[in-house]
């Protein structure tokens, strides 16, 4: 008997740790998307009229719009990944969003 108590305690466990991932992500996800909202919808946007000729070309190449999109979400999931820590592990709140 006390085999089988132990066995569903270490269940109850792994389905706690489990679900704690699921809530980090989700929380990971909704901060990374709260923060892509602040940035520009297109390089295009992003681009300031004295940047050089040869990068203001890059801007309007074929795929620019889909690397600045992978780049900003990049740039997002690791402030959300900081924000976490620092929100939720550390318990640490900014004042004024």
């Amino acid at each position: 008997m006390i085999p089988y108590i132990q066995l569903e305690r270490h269940k109850d466990k792994l389905d706690q740790e489990e679900q704690a991932a699921i809530k980090k992500e989700q929380w990971i996800d909704d901060e990374t998307d709260r923060l892509m909202q602040h940035f520009p919808g297109a390089l295009t946007e992003f681009c300031h009229w004295r940047l050089h000729p040869d990068v203001m070309i890059c801007c309007y190449g074929s795929k620019a719009d889909e690397v600045f999109n992978d780049f900003i979400y990049q740039l997002a999931h690791l402030q959300a990944i900081e924000n976490y820590i620092l929100q939720v592990e550390l318990r640490w709140e900014e004042s004024d969003r």
